[in-house]
């Protein structure tokens, strides 16, 4: 259903983690080598503990959202160069009273609330415990890891009698009791390993006060500042598009969505995206004529969007263009085709026109590329009897 290759390149490769290979080849070519100090290949291990960590969570972290900065894409991320160049990773603070639901993917943020990582002062990396070019086996790893620990720690660092640890399988194990794994039940045959370290495996979550990492918003954390930026809010645009998603699930977002919209009315009003939220929220608001003229702005000032799109069809459908919101709906499911709301849409705007030959056929499409939404296969059904009963 893809009209191009899914994925470009392997998921892993050397060049995640050391950057583009041509720049070292181009380098050398011009007489230089790594030796003498060419920083063509990217060493994780002489960056910063920030900076490698920057590596690990491109893929590692997903947080609550994660927000693309103007003009960029997953494929600019570079090693060695701050991952909130490109995309900012924002997680909604937890309480020990509600802690993270959606964690399976949050193995920085999760190593951040450990007392190892705190008691380090941020010094514990994911590779002062992972090596990249290592992958133990189920069997190797609890001896593996256990070294790791006691890189740090002794045996007597361990309050439980050496009894005790020797009932554990595998024996005297640190990873089983700290690092316990858990089932991620809506993803089969998979689990999550609890990288926050708990001192017990029933610890609860920590208080609130160790859950932020940086200070510059109040109802969000900024996993990735640039070095040097903690306390530095993200710039107005990434601010709107991370509220903007969180509102769509979380209704205490919308007003801090609102009030970053209001501000990028005057700061920054010949952006494409803050045109695009402007007529949302116009349509919201029950103000079409609007809505459409910041919807129309937002076309010609950025590439166009197909939600951009889907807006303006609702907007001059409720003005009764019904041609035009057609004409509209139509590009956006040209432009995201895999888009069910879009779909839907297109039948029931046609069903209204009672053009029921284009109806049925936009009903055949849907069905053929979501055949397993039962419930909307019934809705079509009394809608197309509603035309025959005309």
């Amino acid at each position: 259903k893809f009209a191009s290759e899914v994925f470009s390149e392997s998921a892993i490769g050397c060049e995640n983690c050391h950057g583009p290979g041509a720049a070292h080849l181009n380098a050398v070519a011009n007489g230089g080598s790594y030796q003498d100090g060419n920083q063509s290949i990217v060493n994780p291990a002489r960056l910063t503990p920030e900076m490698a960590n920057n590596i690990c969570m491109a893929c590692h972290e997903l947080g609550d959202e994660r927000v693309l900065k103007p003009g960029k894409a997953y494929q600019d991320v570079r090693p060695g160069v701050a991952l909130d160049d490109v995309l900012s990773i924002f997680v909604i603070p937890p309480t020990r009273e509600s802690p993270p639901q959606r964690d399976h993917l949050q193995h920085f943020y999760a190593m951040t609330l450990s007392k190892c990582y705190r008691a380090t002062a941020g010094r514990l990396r994911c590779i002062s415990c992972h090596d990249p070019h290592v992958q133990p086996s189920p069997q190797e790893a609890p001896a593996y890891f256990d070294q790791k620990c006691l890189g740090c720690h002794n045996q007597q660092s361990c309050t439980l009698s050496l009894q005790v640890r020797q009932q554990t399988n595998p024996a005297d194990n640190c990873i089983r009791c700290h690092m316990p794994k858990r089932d991620i039940g809506f993803i089969a045959h998979s689990s999550l390993t609890n990288h926050r370290i708990p001192t017990r495996p029933d610890a609860p979550f920590p208080d609130s006060t160790f859950s932020q990492t940086t200070t510059s918003l109040p109802d969000l954390i900024h996993l990735n500042p640039a070095p040097g930026k903690k306390d530095v809010p993200p710039p107005l645009l990434t601010l709107l598009q991370a509220y903007g998603e969180l509102a769509a699930y979380q209704p205490n977002y919308v007003e801090p969505y609102l009030r970053v919209l209001d501000r990028l009315q005057t700061a920054e009003p010949n952006v494409a995206s803050v045109q695009a939220a402007l007529g949302r929220r116009e349509l919201k608001d029950g103000k079409p004529q609007e809505a459409a003229g910041h919807l129309r702005r937002a076309l010609t000032l950025g590439p166009p969007q197909a939600v951009v799109y889907g807006d303006l069809s609702e907007a001059l459908n409720k003005l009764g263009q019904k041609n035009q919101a057609l004409a509209m709906l139509r590009t956006a499911i040209q432009q995201d085709p895999f888009n069910p709301m879009f779909q839907r849409t297109m039948v029931f705007l046609l069903i209204d026109a009672r053009q029921s030959s284009q109806a049925q056929a936009a009903i055949d499409r849907y069905l053929r590329t979501f055949p397993q939404d039962s419930f909307m296969r019934q809705k079509f059904a009394l809608a197309m009897e509603g035309i025959a009963a005309r």
